[in-house]
């Protein structure tokens, strides 16, 4: 599976990444996910994404996906958050860094 960046560059899915935004939004947002909700939200994006997205899948289409996901399972602050946060990545020229979390949530 590879996924079209906004730039035209192609990378592989990874679905790391994922994950470390879901921490990174959630623990912004004040309203940090467990690593069971992170991972269980994850694997879903990633089922999702390898079912419906056979070859090639761009970083829009993984937005709407974990949107989606985040919203089926009831996680409606970090949904909406996580769209604020990817809208104000647009607007920004810098690179996300997601960095993994110090400690585990409970």
């Amino acid at each position: 599976m590879k996924v079209k960046k906004k730039d035209g560059r192609i990378q592989d899915f990874n679905a790391d990444k994922i994950k470390l935004i879901l921490e990174k939004v959630s623990d912004e947002a004040e309203k940090p996910l467990t690593g069971s909700d992170v991972n269980i939200i994850t694997k879903l994006v990633e089922e999702t994404v390898r079912k419906d997205y056979k070859d090639i899948i761009t970083t829009e289409e993984i937005h709407k996906v974990v949107v989606n996901q985040l919203k089926k399972a009831g996680f409606l602050d970090i949904a909406k958050a996580y769209d604020e946060f990817e809208k104000k990545f647009e607007k920004s020229d810098k690179s996300i860094k997601a960095e993994p979390r110090k400690k585990e949530v409970k």
